[in-house]
């Protein structure tokens, strides 16, 4: 007989704040499961060579939190910004407003399909999508582009992501998106955006 059990509802978390990304992640991942940030044990994991000494940040398991979350970083400056999710893995980037519109930018990381764009959202929403990838910029970046709805380009020899979703955010001062790579069906899923105490006002 198949499993009646209801799934639990799919979250995503975006936090942000001017203090340290890590310090930033692990309350943010403290209130996300529940428990205090000081049970929580980061890591990192590199796709690519499989070692735990670099590559992207991840939360370890332990007793206080067997099933962590997928998570990433990023900074612009002093500010900080984390991304937690329990649907499979994520990438979050963030740059100031306008901090790509500079002459040769799109000859050397753009897609073509991006031109005409605004060249500073097209640039988050790509490293996030690598980071969540997990192959950052070993992948050219001129070789994949990703829509507002989420759909991609790429041109990349490297193997493609499966479908993507993508939320762009509105972070004062600053470009933010971040994009996850479903495992299970995020129909519903709450989005939640949670500024710190510390961060900047509209």
């Amino acid at each position: 007989m198949p499993d009646q059990t209801p799934r639990a509802r799919a979250r995503l978390v975006v936090a942000y704040g001017v203090r340290p990304a890590h310090e930033l992640l692990r309350e943010a991942a403290g209130r996300f499961h529940g428990v205090p940030p000081t049970t929580i044990v980061l890591g990192h994991e590199c796709p690519r060579c499989g070692s735990d000494e670099h590559g992207r940040p991840l939360l370890l398991p332990t007793a206080a939190v067997r099933a962590p979350a997928h998570v990433s970083l990023a900074r612009a400056g002093d500010l900080s910004v984390v991304a937690l999710t329990d649907v499979g893995p994520v990438g979050v980037d963030i740059e100031a407003v306008g901090a790509a519109a500079f002459p040769g930018f799109d000859d050397v990381a753009r897609h073509p399909d991006e031109r005409g764009t605004d060249a500073t959202a097209s640039w988050v929403r790509t490293e996030a999508l690598l980071k969540a990838h997990g192959f950052g910029l070993a992948v050219d970046p001129r070789d994949i582009s990703i829509d507002a709805d989420g759909s991609v380009t790429w041109d990349s020899p490297h193997e493609a992501p499966g479908p993507a979703w993508l939320r762009d955010l509105e972070v004062p001062g600053h470009v933010v998106a971040v994009v996850a790579l479903p495992e299970q069906d995020v129909t519903g899923m709450s989005v939640v955006v949670e500024p710190a105490s510390d961060s900047p006002s509209a």
